[in-house]
């Protein structure tokens, strides 16, 4: 992963965090394990934002912008506008 890498949002609205984060793991072809690790979160916490059982906290979403660069502030933005239009 590649700090310099930076996405920049366009269209939010249709996109959870799951939907980020699986995009990230096939582009750098890591597993959910590697990913978690990197970002020092349980793989259980990560399984349940996958599945959309869960809500990442502003200090994960920091956590993932300091790995990947995608910037923090979209990430809980754009899973509660996600969560409102489902």
């Amino acid at each position: 992963m590649n700090r310099n890498n930076q996405i920049v949002p366009t269209d939010l609205t249709e996109f959870s965090v799951a939907d980020t984060i699986e995009e990230t793991l096939s582009f750098y072809h890591i597993t959910q394990a590697e990913f978690a690790r990197r970002n020092r979160i349980s793989e259980k916490h990560l399984s349940q934002v996958l599945h959309r059982k869960a809500f990442i906290s502003l200090t994960v979403a920091l956590s993932i912008e300091e790995v990947t660069g995608i910037p923090a502030y979209m990430l809980p933005a754009n899973d509660t506008r996600y969560r409102f239009i489902k």
